[in-house]
């Protein structure tokens, strides 16, 4: 496997992880957004979008951890995805536009590295994504491979549960995304099966002695509500936003520190 390009080693992830959500914001780093961003203990965002003065401001007060696709490639910045362009492309994944990849060829890997250098370069971890898309024994093989080069930087895995019990040690934590409720079609809570899968792999994951955040998608303060509740019941922490991630707030967090307007609603007004 190629090794990643020389990058600076983030210090701040070697600190514990703080008590509050994981906020998760894909959106446009935006004055406001930056505001929104100050008032969380931590973030992901997509790093290739923010210029670097703006995430070493963040940083002097939050854990930024930067977003990292490992099964799936995407267009993100200057990173082009036309699927069947790369050597590594496989399937093209309709619900998001992005593309499967072969996690063991060499090109990708060399991709992979590259942009986990890009983000911690201004960062403190990753967030790796698609870990459920690729083949188990090649993922695994590249999340060892960044462990291996960045040891101090904070790594959570989104699931993953397909890698379990190997993938534990790797991780400094997990988003548990789609916790109670899901984005499609529509938003929604999952049904009775849905909830037992969850709260199952829930189980399994502090079972491992992983810690656990949430992430959920509502379009209705009431969803919204029902999420935290959920969440709540379970000891969790959750961060509820929309399909596209794009609120920088959660608009129905228990003491929301900027209220956000939810689409045909009022700003939430849940208290647990």
């Amino acid at each position: 496997m190629p090794a990643p390009p020389a990058t600076a080693v983030p210090t701040a992830a070697s600190a514990p992880l703080p008590p509050g959500p994981l906020a998760v914001y894909y959106g446009p780093p935006t004055p406001a957004a930056l505001g929104a961003l100050r008032a969380h203990d931590r973030v992901v965002v997509q790093a290739g979008l923010y210029r670097p003065e703006d995430l070493r401001s963040l940083r002097r007060t939050v854990r930024v951890l930067g977003y990292l696709s490992v099964g799936e490639d995407h267009p993100l910045g200057e990173w082009p995805c036309v699927p069947g362009s790369a050597a590594y492309h496989l399937q093209v994944n309709p619900a998001w536009g992005s593309v499967t990849v072969d996690v063991g060829h060499p090109q990708w890997q060399q991709v992979l590295l590259e942009r986990a250098a890009q983000a911690l370069a201004h960062t403190d971890g990753l967030l790796l994504d698609t870990l459920d898309s690729a083949d188990p024994t090649g993922t695994l093989a590249l999340i060892r491979t960044l462990r291996a080069h960045w040891p101090r930087a904070t790594l959570t895995g989104n699931r993953g549960f397909g890698l379990l019990p190997e993938l534990a040690p790797l991780l400094d934590g997990v988003l548990f995304e789609a916790f109670s409720t899901t984005h499609s079609p529509s938003p929604t809570l999952h049904p009775p099966d849905g909830m037992a899968y969850t709260a199952h792999w829930l189980r399994e994951l502090r079972r491992y002695g992983l810690p656990v955040d949430a992430l959920d998608y509502a379009d209705t303060p009431e969803l919204a509500a029902a999420a935290h509740a959920r969440a709540a019941a379970h000891g969790l922490n959750t961060f509820v936003t929309d399909r596209t991630l794009s609120w920088p707030a959660d608009p129905c967090a228990p003491e929301p520190p900027n209220p956000v307007v939810l689409p045909g609603g009022p700003p939430c007004s849940y208290q647990p």
